[in-house]
């Protein structure tokens, strides 16, 4: 008897290995997979600024670290500043601090766009938030007055022609990127059920338009946590949000989506090293666990000189 509707992953042509620079941008998943690869030893950058949510927020933040754009759109929040383009977390207790701090982030999200090897955009909503008074789509509303902005689902045709500009700028920069693009599996129930699936059949069809033209790579995570993991077994306790089975689950179909054999295997004997070496032994002094330790830490010391790019 099959419990799971299982769906084959067809591996990609991204063969990532341990000496790649990664780039992940867009909603909380991204956030879940980027500390994946960090916990794994691999050179990784997540959300530069922040977690977003939306195409348009995130192409904004893109074009403004490729161009080298120096305004700032600020709001101010009691004693508080924050930028429009960027999540909550940037912020500053100073106008001028927070510019210094978004032009130094642009400029470090540029150089992750021209070194990375692998790109990874995950699409979280197609809802937008347009300030009124900039007709601007914002990437964090900064628990500003709803009176500020006008909510509308945006096209496909409006997202597909801004990131049509934005990959041209990015393989300008870096013609030979692997750029993957998902889209999150986590619902949007404060928009509602059925605007939620509007929501992510919208991104879908982004993505697939864009995908003819431009050579994208699409990796399925909403449909892995959607129909292969269609239980709520697999969620928080919010019911929304992917636990850390689900995530687990995820991250190994990537890894065999996108790791080169060699990458795989490496991955998985450093796993095992530091089991190893974070085993807690109910005898630390015996005379067994020290000789254990030390062909362990002897081990760590062999894998580490065969593997010098491997954090």
């Amino acid at each position: 008897m099959e419990l799971q509707l299982k769906f084959e992953i067809l591996k990609s042509n991204i063969e990532l290995l341990y000496s790649d620079s990664i780039l992940l941008m867009g909603s909380c998943f991204s956030d879940s997979i980027g500390d994946k690869f960090d916990q794994g030893g691999f050179t990784v950058e997540s959300n530069t600024f922040g977690t977003l949510f939306h195409p348009i927020a995130i192409s904004n933040v893109i074009k403004s670290a490729l161009t080298e754009a120096k305004n700032v759109d600020i709001y101010q929040r009691d004693d508080l500043y924050f930028s429009w383009d960027s999540a909550s977390k940037i912020y500053a207790t100073t106008e001028a601090k927070l510019i210094e701090t978004v032009l130094e982030k642009r400029k470090d999200l540029a150089e992750k766009i021209k070194t990375s090897r692998l790109i990874c955009i995950t699409l979280g909503t197609a809802w937008e938030y347009k300030l009124k008074s900039s007709e601007a789509v914002v990437g964090n509303c900064h628990k500003a007055p709803q009176n500020l902005f006008e909510k509308s689902l945006t096209s496909i045709d409006k997202m597909r022609k801004e990131w049509e500009s934005v990959l041209s700028m990015i393989r300008s920069v870096n013609s030979t990127a692997k750029i993957v693009f998902t889209v999150s599996p986590v619902r949007h129930t404060k928009d509602g059920l059925i605007e939620n699936n509007r929501s992510k059949a919208r991104l879908l069809e982004l993505i697939q338009q864009l995908s003819v033209e431009h050579k994208l790579i699409y990796f399925p995570s909403y449909e892995i946590a959607i129909d292969e993991l269609r239980d709520y077994r697999f969620y928080e306790e919010d019911l929304v949000h992917p636990n850390k089975i689900a995530i687990e689950y995820i991250w190994k179909c990537f890894v065999d989506f996108a790791f080169a054999e060699n990458t795989t295997s490496v991955y998985q004997e450093r796993n095992q090293l530091l089991s190893q070496l974070n085993h807690k032994s109910l005898h630390p002094e015996s005379e067994v666990d020290k000789n254990r330790m030390e062909l362990v830490q002897r081990k760590f010391k062999e894998f580490r000189e065969r593997n010098p790019e491997v954090d």
